[in-house]
């Protein structure tokens, strides 16, 4: 790596999580559309995509316009402002279904309130959720245990084994609150939904009276205009996004189907309000997303990427297995591709490990960790991903050299 990372390196003394979560990655400087510059301006093409926020590129200027004409106006925070009308209104044509809607402050913040929200509404104390899925609700510090009870409010039952989520829905019906699915089962990388399980977990649920919750916090407005729901055929009674909404400004929104709400969704006084300068990229980042030509450039990229990463593999007798759904994928080694648990936990992570720190070195950054989701944003073009796929050929090979007997 390059001196000016070296010397702020030791000056990070007073940052030891700093400096031990940094390992061998870039220090970040700036980004600029499928690109990240570390501080020796070392320009990386980049598949982390901002966990998934930039789905149409770093500091694209239609979004950068949209965020200076508010930042001139010197508009404070903590206000209403019109321009939380002028979203849902575009929100409308994405999200038809949605009845009502509310704006947080971050995706995380309005996943909770939903499910504070709910509980309240229903007096039911759990929360289930799917194994893999929604990563913050796999802490159980994450939402508070309710009184009288001594156990986490969240429970998770096996991702897509249809007959055990069904059961255990049933089953627990008279406590639980809410199902909370995340499409892919993020925390696995990308597992996508049996096809019609989504409308079938929906009609389930409604039966017995369990708030069925899409956790559309990095799926949103990416793998379809409409999202997962939109793809599975399914209307949520509730739907949280985040992610490629705010294009890396943070912004969270609770979509609402029309007779489910019942009651406001407020608690003790107002809500947060979501800074300016997050509703305006929002809004920017739709007017990009109404233009089809959006989504078949993603998938065309996206199809050029994985068909030519697999064929490498192929190539060099490499167990390496890509995930995907949409401009979202997962690489993972070992004999299997990802499904589940035990698959993932069966992965070569090492390998890796090996594979991304050497593609690190010829430029080219993926998730630090195995099996987590990667993306590809609008502005990568197919020069980078031509650059990506040729870095990838000296990797592949440098591997196959230095692992012959």
């Amino acid at each position: 790596m390059g001196q000016r990372r070296e010397e702020l390196l030791e000056r990070a003394e007073r940052l030891p999580e700093w400096s031990a979560r940094l390992g061998q990655y870039p220090v970040v400087q700036k980004a600029q559309g499928s690109r990240i510059y570390d501080v020796d301006n070392m320009g990386f093409v980049d598949y982390t995509g901002a966990g998934g926020a930039a789905i149409v590129g770093y500091a694209n200027q239609f979004v950068l316009d949209a965020v200076k004409k508010v930042l001139t106006a010197a508009v404070p925070g903590g206000f209403h402002q019109p321009a939380e009308v002028e979203l849902v209104q575009v929100l409308g044509s994405f999200v038809p279904w949605a009845e009502t809607w509310y704006f947080q402050r971050n995706h995380e913040e309005a996943l909770r309130l939903v499910l504070r929200w709910i509980r309240h509404r229903t007096g039911r104390p759990y929360v289930l959720v799917l194994d893999g899925g929604s990563p913050r609700l796999g802490s159980e510090l994450w939402l508070e245990t309710p009184p009288g009870h001594k156990s986490s409010p969240v429970r998770e039952v096996p991702g897509w084994n249809m007959e055990k989520i069904e059961a255990a829905v049933a089953a627990g019906a008279s406590k639980v609150g809410a199902l909370v699915v995340d499409p892919i089962l993020s925390r696995f990388g990308v597992v996508e939904p049996p096809e019609g399980a989504l409308a079938r977990l929906a009609e389930i649920c409604r039966t017995v009276g369990v708030a069925f919750v899409l956790d559309e916090g990095i799926t949103g407005f990416r793998v379809a205009r409409g999202g997962a729901a939109a793809l599975g055929g399914v209307v949520p009674d509730v739907a949280v996004y985040g992610g490629a909404l705010g294009a890396g400004f943070p912004i969270g929104a609770i979509a609402v189907r029309e007779g489910f709400e019942g009651e406001t969704l407020v608690e003790e006084g107002p809500l947060p309000v979501p800074h300016p300068v997050s509703l305006a990229a929002a809004e920017a980042v739709l007017s990009i997303l109404k233009n089809d030509s959006v989504y078949e450039r993603l998938e065309e990229r996206t199809t050029q990427l994985v068909d030519g990463l697999l064929a490498l593999a192929e190539r060099f007798g490499r167990p390496m297995h890509v995930n995907r759904l949409g401009s979202i994928f997962a690489l993972s080694m070992g004999p299997e591709p990802v499904t589940g648990r035990a698959s993932w936990e069966a992965s070569d992570r090492e390998a890796y490990d090996r594979f991304a720190r050497a593609l690190l070195e010829e430029g080219v950054l993926l998730p630090q960790q195995a099996c987590s989701p990667a993306f590809v944003s609008n502005a990568h073009g197919a020069k980078d991903i031509e650059e990506t796929l040729s870095a990838c050929e000296s990797v592949l090979m440098k591997l196959h050299q230095e692992d012959l007997p």
